[in-house]
């Protein structure tokens, strides 16, 4: 009883000083604290602006910031902060969606590679470089065709091209587990598959798992903005941010504000999810063992060398 309590008070703990470095790093809490703003204006659109996101005037268009349209109007004379509220409330919830089940089916499979090894471990790992191989357009265009253009179902592409990412992170570190002596221990005393992975692979795994879940939002919500801008997400009129972008490309010269608060908006959310990202890793980590949540750069590369790769 008193190894279990000790266990439990060293274990909140760890989770009370990564608390105390995060806090302590202005830039990580000040990125978390604009991502979070971000992510609630988005939610509260229907509640911060009176217009609708389809609603043309056709007699106020291109309009500039002003009392009535605080961004302007675009070429259709829409309001332009409704557009890029809700346009960002549809490519975050992409980007969750997305993320969040790469992160499930990932750590599933890192965990039972990572546990069993062996044969297991010999059949997954081609599987995972296939799949890590295959251009997330290719995919998206496979989904968009097989189940309905325009409705979101390239959202699934993005989740199985990040789920290598995941499922390779926790297999190293599930593996490296393993080898310790106190799982060697655990399994002498009678410790089950189920009790070893949930006591205490899961708790060694999860701080990494944390900061790449950061840096694979990034990259999902970059991924998605630009098969939007390529026509290959969401249909118009629903907002999107990728879409926003592509149709106010005519138009950079007369307005070029159409272009520029959505690019705004995107690099925004990007940079403070990549910069909390940081933070976390190093809050979580201070020796600088866990893999660095990648940035805004890393995931147009990674982005650009996927499209090189379908080319």
């Amino acid at each position: 009883m008193n190894g279990k309590v000790l266990r439990s008070d060293r274990a909140g703990g760890i989770w009370k000083d990564a608390l105390r470095r995060f806090c302590a790093n202005r830039i990580a809490v000040i990125s978390l604290a604009v991502f979070l703003l971000i992510c609630l204006s988005c939610a509260l659109a229907p509640w911060l602006t009176k217009y609708s996101y389809t609603a043309i005037n056709v007699h106020n268009t291109l309009a500039k910031p002003s009392a009535e349209h605080w961004l302007g109007t675009d070429n259709l004379g829409r309001d332009i902060l409704t557009r890029t509220l809700y346009g960002g409330r549809m490519t975050l919830r992409i980007a969750f969606a997305s993320t969040v089940t790469a992160l499930i089916i990932g750590s599933v499979i890192g965990l039972a590679a990572g546990y069993f090894g062996g044969r297991f471990d010999f059949l997954i790992s081609p599987v995972m470089d296939i799949v890590a191989s295959i251009p997330v357009i290719l995919l998206a265009l496979v989904f968009e065709a097989a189940l309905g253009w325009g409705r979101g179902n390239f959202m699934y592409a993005i989740a199985i091209a990040a789920i290598p990412q995941f499922a390779r992170l926790v297999h190293v570190c599930a593996a490296s587990v393993m080898g310790s002596e106190y799982i060697q221990a655990a399994r002498a005393l009678g410790v089950g598959p189920f009790g070893i992975i949930s006591r205490h692979i899961i708790h060694n795994v999860a701080p990494a798992l944390i900061v790449r879940f950061t840096g694979a939002l990034a990259e999902s919500m970059l991924t998605c903005t630009v098969l939007g801008y390529l026509s290959i997400g969401i249909n118009p009129p629903t907002p999107e941010w990728g879409n926003i972008i592509y149709h106010a490309r005519n138009y950079i010269r007369l307005a070029p504000h159409l272009m520029i608060i959505p690019c705004a908006a995107i690099s925004l959310t990007g940079i403070s999810v990549s910069l909390a990202g940081d933070g976390l890793r190093d809050a979580l980590d201070p020796r600088g063992e866990l893999p660095a949540a990648r940035g805004l750069t890393a995931g147009f590369l990674s982005l650009f060398k996927r499209r090189g790769a379908a080319n």
